[in-house]
């Protein structure tokens, strides 16, 4: 078998691996969100005592609940301790907790042995679910699960060019052309080829959104109008224990025509948290901002935080014409490559 047939039989094994993957997880996703929801529906509420807790790590996300391995979707799981409705303790571990509730019951690497509100029902399959988290985690759920599916819809697309790249490749080479086809064709550089191919968009996708919500801000700086928005809510997210949080909050305001609008959540600066939070407790309730009429969609401005809005932006624009220059590098070379190897029988 010829080396362009190879590499391209392996490219097409790894995407039905991906698709395969893909598919899995957002089935997965979707049952752990069915399991949440049927345990809000039909169990009970109780107080639980927060036992234990594990980091996951996204290359092995599984933890042991006895000698049952348990998927986490999230990337900290904890275990919980409380008393069934037939006066039975029970424990279990592996409860994937959001990152916006890991803030909460973390310090650093220390873990908070609260006692918690949660929902639970008494059988051997299924995980008690803690209410204060119940919004955050099932949206990290649908959106890990659009992600999933997604990928897969990506994946599945490309298997579909490959294969038919694979079938033109075979009725080229025939019987009536195989003479041409051994003398023209080259290897194709599969790798770098796909990795421009991820390249190129991401760093087109951030480039664009990035400039257009620099732009955004630019017009607001300029025309915006001024407000006082409630801030409704206020909180920190760890994505791994020990690392420094990232903040966010949601804003809630009345603009100059009477109507009630809101934008959330979006990220401040740890400088503004300190502003508005004391001991990690939200203590200031409201903030000036500035907005665009009409414009529900733009990201408003906190004016007391300004800066870490044109930081983000500035960040973006560099990052997406740094991933959009080294894609387009990826693709001379690929370029370069395919030109540059002999014909190959």
């Amino acid at each position: 078998m010829r080396y362009a047939e190879r590499r391209s039989m392996s490219l097409r094994g790894v995407l039905i691996v991906l698709v395969a993957v893909g598919v899995l997880a957002a089935l997965g996703m979707y049952w752990n969100q069915h399991d949440i929801e049927r345990v809000m529906r039909d169990g009970y509420g109780t107080t639980g005592k927060i036992t234990s807790a594990e980091v996951v790590s996204t290359r092995f996300p599984f933890v042991f609940d006895g000698f049952w391995p348990r998927y986490v979707d999230e990337n900290l799981s904890i275990g919980l301790q409380w008393i069934g409705k037939d006066g039975v303790q029970r424990e279990r571990k592996g409860i994937a907790v959001s990152a916006a509730y890991a803030a909460r019951i973390t310090v650093g690497n220390q873990l908070k042995l609260l006692t918690v509100p949660i929902q639970a029902v008494d059988d051997d399959s299924s995980l008690p679910v803690i209410v204060e988290d119940i919004d955050d985690h099932l949206s990290h759920i649908r959106s890990t699960s659009r992600f999933m599916a997604a990928g897969a819809g990506i994946c599945a697309v490309m298997l579909v060019l490959v294969i038919g790249w694979q079938a033109w490749s075979a009725r080229r080479s025939g019987p009536g052309s195989a003479a041409i086809a051994a003398g023209s064709r080259r290897p194709f550089p599969f790798i770098l080829g796909i990795l421009a191919a991820v390249m190129l968009p991401f760093g087109g996708y951030m480039l664009v959104t990035s400039y257009f919500e620099q732009s955004t801000l630019k017009e607001i700086l300029d025309h915006g109008d001024e407000a006082t928005a409630d801030i409704t809510r206020a909180y920190g997210e760890v994505n791994k224990a020990g690392d420094a949080p990232s903040y966010l909050v949601t804003l809630a305001w009345t603009d100059k025509s009477g109507q009630q609008q809101s934008y959330g959540p979006t990220h401040i600066s740890p400088a503004f948290w300190r502003q508005i939070t004391r001991n990690g407790v939200q203590t200031v309730r409201q903030t000036r901002i500035r907005y665009l009429s009409g414009r529900p969609d733009a990201r408003p401005l906190i004016v007391d935080d300004a800066a870490e809005a044109q930081y983000q932006n500035s960040f973006g624009v560099k990052g997406g014409a740094v991933f959009l220059v080294f894609g387009l590098i990826l693709a001379a070379v690929t370029a370069f490559r395919y030109r540059a190897r002999p014909s190959a029988a």
